[in-house]
């Protein structure tokens, strides 16, 4: 067999090869510890050929992939990287009522300069402080003093779209969303009612602090400061 027909056949069989690579599917079961099969299967779907084809068994929390070496070995990368355990949040919660008249020296604190420059109470006492803690995803609440309650559900930061300038890199930001603050107020009787005093969301970076304010209005002579803080998990 002359040269040139010795690389003929090697050129034919690796072509064979390729195709026979590319014809072939395989079947691989996953199994899902911490992402959800729903999450899980709206990001598998855009890899799929359309000769791939997808299992769900939510109740197992097993996806059953079949589609092209190739593609099974994208989709068991992507689930590798998706199915990580949920981080954690450490929140420092403090409630603070300002006034324009002086407390008294056994109830006033101290507050920061920047306080000071956001609002302009002559005065404030607090009205509870405590540190909710979990796995992100979770919701926490608490009680604090004279009838006022707080919570909030907790997530990590969706990443951001790709744009042709790239995404922003959010780090370790996280949300807090359905931020809460309300005031059960007790009637004689034994009645009460939820007054519903803050509702929002916030996003925070590790150690950042952000003041809500709640108040009948800017020229009221009392308020409310909300000062939420992401804090370090304990053990860092």
């Amino acid at each position: 067999m002359t040269r040139r027909a010795v690389l003929t056949a090697c050129m034919v069989l690796a072509a064979f090869v390729a195709v026979a690579d590319d014809v072939a599917t395989v079947s691989r079961v996953f199994r899902l510890d911490h992402v959800s099969v729903s999450e899980a299967s709206d990001a598998i779907q855009p890899l799929l050929t359309t000769r791939g084809s997808l299992t769900l068994q939510p109740q197992l929390s097993r996806v059953t992939v079949q589609d092209s070496p190739k593609v099974v070995a994208q989709v068991a990368e992507l689930l590798e990287e998706m199915d990580q355990p949920p981080g954690n949040y450490r929140i420092g919660i403090e409630l603070l009522e300002g006034r324009s008249k002086p407390y008294p020296a056994s109830q006033e604190v101290d507050v920061d300069a920047r306080l000071k420059r956001m609002f302009k109470f002559a005065s404030y006492r607090r009205l509870g402080r405590t540190v909710l803690e979990g796995d992100l995803g979770g919701s926490a609440q608490a009680n604090l003093d004279e009838g006022y309650h707080v919570g909030f559900d907790s997530a990590a930061q969706e990443p951001t779209p790709q744009t042709p300038w790239g995404s922003a890199d959010f780090g370790d930001r996280i949300e807090l969303k359905n931020l809460t603050l309300e005031k059960i107020q007790a009637y004689s009787g034994g009645d009460s009612e939820t007054i519903r005093l803050v509702r929002t969301s916030v996003f925070l970076f590790p150690k950042q602090e952000v003041l809500i304010g709640a108040g009948k209005s800017e020229q009221a002579e009392t308020g409310l400061v909300l000062i939420v803080q992401a804090l370090e998990p304990e053990g860092n």
